[in-house]
């Protein structure tokens, strides 16, 4: 009897503007050996990020995009970054070649978009923050997010 009133909640807090229910997980391509949750959806990593006062990065890559593989499996499980995206962030992956259409209207508004990884840095509401395109070392990513978290 719980677990039905609890779905039903569920569905209910879905339909009134709660979160999709579709938690985060893995990355879509590359394994950060569990560093960081990672979203697919836009919108659930919104509703997360305002709900617990964070910013959003979305990490867009591809499959076959070594910059992309090296940031997801060697910069994000560093311990430094992995506590500062846990501490200040709510991330999502996606694919360059298909976009949710509010990650593509957000593409849209970094002045590059290439090459991968675009890593779009967001407020709670979805508003751009800051982006980057390409590898960056470890040191330029973390300086990346504490400049992505200070920003107004």
């Amino acid at each position: 009897m719980l677990a039905a009133r609890k779905n039903t909640m569920q569905s209910s807090n879905h339909d009134a503007g709660g979160p999709p229910q579709h938690p985060p997980g893995r990355h879509l391509y590359f394994d950060d050996r569990a560093a960081v949750p990672w979203h697919r959806s836009l919108a659930a990593a919104l509703f997360q990020a305002r709900d617990q006062g964070k910013r959003v990065l979305i990490v867009i890559g591809r499959r076959d995009c070594g910059g992309t593989r090296a940031l997801i499996e060697k910069i994000v499980p560093k311990q430094e970054i992995a506590d500062e995206l846990r501490a200040s962030f709510v991330c999502v992956c996606g694919d360059h070649g298909s976009q949710e259409e509010a990650v593509s209207a957000l593409t849209h508004q970094a002045p590059r978009r290439e090459p991968t990884p675009l890593c779009l840095y967001t407020d709670a509401d979805g508003r751009l923050l800051h982006s980057t395109v390409g590898g960056r070392p470890a040191a330029v990513f973390l300086r990346d997010l504490t400049e992505a978290h200070a920003r107004r």
